[in-house]
């Protein structure tokens, strides 16, 4: 815990978002349970929802099947206060806690063969021609890799779908591109060669530290 920054309340709420939505993804989802302090005392509950643009966050509680909803203004909140931390708590160290994913959790090399042959099937269907894509990791990549690398290829998947919708960047991409390479390195970097394109990922603060969708549509269109 010595090793956690201190954290703008407005990031500690987009963390608690993401896990959230996570968690909801999951048979039996463990909600993060908060606290907040606020001039009418303090609010206690499972965080669900936060909408920046409304400045608002949705906590509950739910006993026998009945629930307590609390809509609170997030410009009223003095301080937050977190429990049952310890499945996420990598995501507020900055990267230096490291994330361990739960076994449950991490693709085996045929699951992730079976994701990757997904992502070209839908890949083809947006770019109108096969593209093969390749998982650089060795032999032996930890369950962190595995883990990470299935979040890769529906980023990738889910970017290279978006610049399809550009009849010129489509063509471009087509034209330039059979084989799409990704691997995890000290550096967010995409590089063109001979037709294949590879994309490296940082993953030094976890996926906090990998390039966004708009950032990596840029570098690829850049190598067109």
């Amino acid at each position: 815990m010595l090793q956690l920054p201190v954290i703008e309340t407005s990031e500690v709420l987009k963390i608690l978002q993401e896990v959230a939505d996570n968690e909801r993804k999951r048979e039996n989802p463990n909600m993060p349970k908060i606290s907040f302090s606020n001039t009418d005392g303090t609010i206690s509950g499972y965080f669900i929802n936060y909408d920046a643009d409304k400045g608002m966050v949705l906590i509950g509680n739910w006993y026998d099947n009945e629930a307590d909803l609390q809509y609170v203004s997030f410009h009223s909140i003095s301080c937050i206060m977190l429990q049952n931390v310890k499945d996420y708590v990598h995501l507020l160290s900055d990267g230096k806690i490291p994330f361990k994913p739960d076994s449950k959790d991490v693709p085996t090399q045929l699951q992730l063969k079976k994701e990757i042959k997904i992502a070209v099937l839908a890949l083809q269907e947006s770019l109108g021609k096969e593209v093969k894509i390749k998982f650089d990791a060795g032999e032996n990549p930890t369950d962190t890799e595995k883990f990470y690398a299935k979040k890769a290829i529906a980023f990738i998947k889910e970017t290279i779908s978006t610049l399809a919708e550009n009849n010129l960047a489509k063509e471009a991409f087509s034209e330039s591109i059979d084989v799409i390479n990704f691997n995890f390195s000290e550096e967010n970097t995409v590089s063109l060669n001979e037709r294949t394109i590879t994309i490296s990922f940082n993953l030094e603060k976890g996926w906090k530290s990998v390039f966004n969708k708009i950032q990596l549509q840029n570098e690829i269109e850049k190598n067109l």
